[in-house]
């Protein structure tokens, strides 16, 4: 178990369509301990494995912090459904700290993906629980909440995202010397 460094704007990887996990084994489960160790330790709702530099369609949401008795982890998620009816909402993100903004999403959506069991399930979501499923699966296509904000909401956060970039810049200089 451990608690795995997060990858923020500007990290390559945040960018990249995730592998398909291709054998449950004990690498895959280690993975999803460590998402929850990761994920217990930030203050938010979700982790998906691209954001700790995992490039494997692994994700977590867990809802108990919002007060909704929800937790999931999945593996190789899709959505088969997405309602007609949207909603805007505010949402944040580990990987891009700090930066807020409106993401117009389905209202209820379905999702069928592998449990760490290997039970095969189709879950069926609103509210909250649909938004955050559909936030992480994002991670999992190499999709930020950012590319949802208007161009208004993009130059409200222009600082703060010019900042973690210039951050992610230096330290890829660093290593690359």
């Amino acid at each position: 178990m451990a608690v795995l460094k997060m990858c923020t704007y500007g990290d390559p990887i945040l960018r990249k369509r995730a592998e398909d996990v291709s054998e449950l084994n004990d690498d895959v489960l280690k993975y999803i301990i460590d998402l929850e160790e990761t994920l217990s330790k930030q203050n938010g709702i979700g982790l998906a494995a691209p954001q700790v530099g995992i490039p494997k369609r692994i994700f977590l949401v867990d809802l108990r912090p919002s007060k909704e008795d929800k937790k999931i982890a999945l593996i190789n998620p899709e959505i088969i459904y997405r309602s007609s009816d949207i909603i805007e909402r505010e949402e944040g993100c580990l990987s891009v700290p700090e930066v807020w903004g409106s993401v117009i999403r389905p209202e209820s959506i379905k999702m069928k993906g592998m449990l760490p069991n290997g039970r095969i399930v189709t879950i069926r979501a609103d509210g909250l629980y649909a938004r955050a499923l559909q936030h992480e699966y994002d991670h999992l296509e190499g999709v930020l909440f950012i590319d949802y904000l208007s161009t208004g909401e993009l130059d409200k956060n222009k600082e703060l995202l010019d900042t973690i970039i210039e951050k992610n810049r230096k330290k890829l200089d660093r290593i690359q010397i």
